[in-house]
């Protein structure tokens, strides 16, 4: 077969195209450092370098959900020592109450007291990254509000709680400036536990009322005319927010407040009240400092149970951290693989393609080829 010009221009070109691009994908490698840079270079490999990627995405977010939850448990602790310590001094105050006390003596101690109830209820409704901490599943719903909101001119229910139940309940709705904008009379009493109240969002006039946050206040008695302690409800629930902290592996943060705080509250207003109208006897003052020390060991019992969570995510982050080494090393070592390598592979490619220029430039009897490319 005769061999034509035109047929070795082809096979020279051909071999050009070949030595060209074989030169440059060892160029890519040496640039970028790795020896898979598309699908094609090898599809096995590429296939297990996908699937290290996902592990890793998996590991990364399981570290920084225990990161979340790590500082999660820091501001419960925070949160749970302030209220340990308020409890402590409200458990002082009441078992140093003496019945026969004077009246500046039992003053001094409402006043203080109901200062530890007020801010009892603000470490209650403690929020961390936009959630209520102590509002079980229901984290965006204030867990103790003490206030009646109307929005788009839908008014929310009068939601309060009893230490025992009431003949008579009356409710007191104010607005920003502290004016009772709205009486409400309970003809119907209301129980011990949690109470709700519908609203027409109406002042006594029967004008509706602009939307906004109103505060509120319960004044209750039961059936012999002695006062009945009312209590911010709890609105939460008894669920709690899972955190995923590995395969098959969750924390619970948020807790139920109403175990926490309801009895605390509910004690502690008892107190205030029977002060507040001078019958406050030593049966009272025995329940409400047994309700106390009880709030106490369920503090202490909360904080044992973060610090046996916050053990279980150090060992968990451990893990991830070991593992996530173990799989960055295998990830390099299929995806980069040796340097020193890929750069003797590249010289190789690089002098293929010099020879394959000066042969052609040879056998086509043409001035040295590679001066063109």
């Amino acid at each position: 077969m005769r061999v034509t010009q035109n047929m070795m221009v082809n096979d020279a070109i051909k071999w050009i195209t070949k030595q060209t691009k074989e030169l440059n994908d060892a160029s890519i490698i040496v640039a970028s450092g790795k020896q898979i840079n598309k699908p094609s270079d090898d599809p096995a490999a590429t296939e297990q370098i996908l699937a290290d990627r996902t592990t890793l995405s998996s590991y990364a977010q399981y570290l920084s959900n225990i990161d979340q939850a790590n500082t999660w448990i820091e501001a419960g602790n925070e949160t749970l020592e302030a209220v340990s310590t308020l409890l402590q001094k409200a458990e002082d105050i009441v078992m140093d109450l003496d019945t026969a006390e004077d009246n500046d003596t039992a003053s001094s101690a409402n006043e203080q007291l109901e200062s530890i109830y007020e801010q009892l209820i603000a470490l209650a409704n403690t929020r961390f990254s936009g959630d209520y901490i102590y509002g079980g599943d229901h984290a965006d719903t204030i867990p103790f509000p003490d206030e009646v909101a109307i929005s788009n001119g839908t008014p929310a229910d009068v939601v309060f709680a009893l230490s025992a139940a009431a003949s008579n309940v009356t409710i007191e709705i104010t607005d920003t400036d502290g004016m009772v904008v709205r009486t409400l009379t309970v003809t119907s009493g209301g129980s011990k536990g949690n109470n709700t109240i519908a609203w027409d969002g109406c002042d006594d006039s029967g004008n509706l009322l602009s939307d906004g946050v109103y505060d509120f206040t319960i004044s209750a008695a039961d059936a012999g005319g002695d006062e009945v302690a009312a209590y911010a409800a709890y609105r939460g629930d008894t669920g709690g927010k899972e955190i995923i902290v590995g395969e098959n592996s969750t924390v619970e943060m948020n807790r139920d407040g109403g175990a926490l705080f309801s009895k605390t509250l509910s004690a502690l207003r008892q107190t205030i009240t029977a002060l507040n109208n001078n019958s406050c006897d030593d049966a009272l003052i025995s329940e409400s400092g047994n309700s106390l020390a009880e709030a106490i060991d369920l503090v202490t019992a909360e904080q044992v149970r973060l610090a046996n969570i916050a053990s279980q995510l150090s060992t968990n982050e451990k893990r991830w951290d070991n593992l996530t080494t173990t799989v960055e090393s295998s990830l390099s070592a299929v995806e980069t693989g040796s340097v020193e390598q890929a750069a003797v592979v590249f010289n190789a490619r690089e002098t293929a393609y010099k020879v394959v220029l000066e042969t052609t430039g040879t056998i086509l009897k043409l001035p040295k080829l590679s001066d063109y490319m």
